[in-house]
């Protein structure tokens, strides 16, 4: 994830502001961002090269990646981004397999297993009245 799929980013990003206001937004993002490896550029100086998610929320949308941790719609700033690589977390900005044990034996291949799903809404035309 960098700057070039801002575009992308920004059109799945849903049309609600993330934060109830700039203090909350920028608390949210202190205890988070300032410490995640796709934000880093922007910290040392290179805002051009940092997190386009940050841009987005600022741009008054939810990012996709940020999942509500509540059920209460008027609750915000409870966010989990799924994005997130903290910077002690090792080498590289992308999650590291855990290996198989010595002398495992495996039935199904993990590759394609790997890596982080998420739900995305249907479009309005996809979806079944109830």
């Amino acid at each position: 994830m960098g700057p070039e799929d801002y575009d992308r980013l920004y059109d799945e990003a849903r049309d609600e502001r993330p934060f109830s206001n700039g203090s909350q937004g920028y608390g949210w993002m202190a205890a988070n961002c300032d410490r995640c490896v796709h934000d880093k550029p922007a910290r040392q100086g290179d805002g051009s090269q940092g997190c386009p998610l940050v841009l987005i929320a600022l741009m008054g949308k939810t990012p996709a990646q940020w999942l509500c941790e509540t059920d209460e719609d008027w609750v915000h700033a409870n966010f989990r981004c799924v994005e997130f690589r903290d910077e002690s977390d090792g080498p590289g900005d992308e999650p590291q397999p855990i290996p198989d044990p010595p002398g495992q034996l495996t039935l199904v291949p993990r590759e394609t297993f790997e890596g982080h799903r998420m739900l995305t809404p249907l479009p309005e035309h996809e979806r079944v009245a109830s």
